[in-house]
């Protein structure tokens, strides 16, 4: 599953209320530019060094995080914050980079993404 939220909704409300629906949250803020935000997804996410920081080992990495065992937790959602700046800018990495999650989340019933964008 895939939403995306505007500017009215604060980061605080969407990790508090994932959290309190049991899920694992994991916040990943957007780069400014599509090298950025993959640097970013790795950064957060831990990727490995393997990652060649294009939308395929995006969708790789993806795949294998959505797959790791949960400790305790219902799902894992992961929060795509503040995408206001590439989506003006770069529309075209945004939508790369956020069909990518979709895909991901189609895939994989426990994976719940969230884009704010502010």
């Amino acid at each position: 599953m895939i939403r995306i939220l505007g500017p009215e909704v604060s980061i605080a409300e969407v990790v508090r209320d994932a959290r309190n629906n049991g899920d694992e949250v994991a916040v990943v803020p957007a780069g400014t530019t599509k090298a950025d935000s993959l640097e970013r997804f790795a950064e957060v996410l831990d990727f490995p060094d393997w990652f060649g920081r294009n939308l395929d080992a995006l969708a790789d990495c993806l795949h294998d995080f959505a797959e790791q065992p949960l400790d305790g937790a219902r799902t894992r959602h992961l929060v795509w914050d503040g995408v206001g700046p590439l989506r003006r800018e770069h529309h075209a990495a945004f939508e790369d980079i956020a069909g990518v999650l979709d895909e991901v989340s189609q895939d994989h019933a426990g994976f719940i993404v969230t884009i704010l964008d502010r």
